[in-house]
């Protein structure tokens, strides 16, 4: 792919860009070009002018993707650069790039509370509001208004919380739609206190989850009434590794990158977990992280 076949942008181009630099579990192939815009405008700009023909992925913060060894085809956009953050009277408009640790510090810095429980959910806003990001008893529908959202052909777009019927780890996005930004409702609530209850969530987290490791979370869904980490351990999965691809000695609904783990590897331990659970158990696992490329 040529830089003339592309449209003129106001962000950048990266050719050839080795997307496991940015993933974080480390693994992942090339991309023909990566587009990083600078702002919304820059994208629709963009969607309206690119060649027909050529083929997009949109990423956000690859916390919760699992990206393939192969190469991937045509263009990668991220939409880091869309993070911006305005705050109004009870609720805050906040672009799909803006990672939810810094999101929410800087709602504990103005007094407001929006969702804090989220913190140790290492992704970006449009993630969270595309997986319907959540922990137990509280997932970002629950502070949701609506969201914008722009098509392949540069139209935008607002679809209200309604619209969308999110469901468990589902935001239900329609197709063809990326997330630009969420309004999202607010409270007033002392920062002193909501700094405390993060800190709190954060130790908690440390003792239990791999945190600062090349993980991306829970692979798995909880089936209905049952936690997935119980049956990966009923299953006798919990010490499996396959390659440099391993499940966390802290939680084995986490998997993690040892040293030099492929995609591929990633791939046959979670089929081989899924595979065991269901064997056991009866239960088929579903993923929660989503798997990026063509054929593994």
């Amino acid at each position: 792919m040529l830089l003339e076949d592309l449209p003129e942008i106001r962000g950048s181009y990266e050719f050839d860009f080795p997307l496991k630099k940015l993933s974080f579990l480390k693994v992942g192939g090339t991309c023909d070009v990566l587009f990083l815009p600078s702002d919304v405008d820059d994208l629709e700009n963009f969607l309206k002018n690119r060649p027909e023909n050529l083929r997009l992925t949109i990423l956000g913060n690859m916390s919760n993707v699992l990206l393939t060894d192969r190469r991937i085809q045509g263009c990668v956009i991220i939409l880091n650069n869309l993070d911006k953050i305005e705050f109004l009277n009870d609720f805050v408009e906040v672009e799909a790039g803006a990672i939810l640790l810094k999101f929410i510090t800087r709602c504990a810095k103005e007094n407001i509370s929006c969702c804090e429980k989220l913190f140790c959910i290492p992704g970006s806003i449009g993630g969270a509001v595309a997986m319907n990001a959540g922990i137990p008893n509280f997932e970002i529908k629950d502070v949701l208004i609506a969201i914008e959202a722009i098509n392949l052909d540069g139209k935008r777009q607002i679809f209200r919380k309604d619209e969308l019927n999110m469901s468990y780890r589902n935001g239900n996005v329609p197709d063809g739609f990326i997330v630009t930004s969420a309004k999202l409702r607010t409270i007033e609530k002392n920062g002193d206190i909501i700094f405390s209850e993060i800190k709190s969530l954060y130790e908690k987290r440390l003792k239990t989850q791999p945190i600062g490791l090349p993980t991306c979370g829970s692979t798995f869904k909880n089936p209905e009434g049952m936690k997935a980490w119980e049956l990966i351990k009923k299953a006798g999965c919990d010490k499996l590794s396959i390659g440099g691809a391993k499940i966390s000695d802290m939680h084995c609904n986490f998997l993690i990158n040892s040293g030099n783990a492929t995609a591929s590897d990633f791939v046959k331990l979670i089929e081989e977990i899924k595979k065991r659970v269901f064997e056991e158990t009866g239960y088929q696992l579903e993923e929660e992280i989503r798997r990026i490329g063509d054929e593994w």
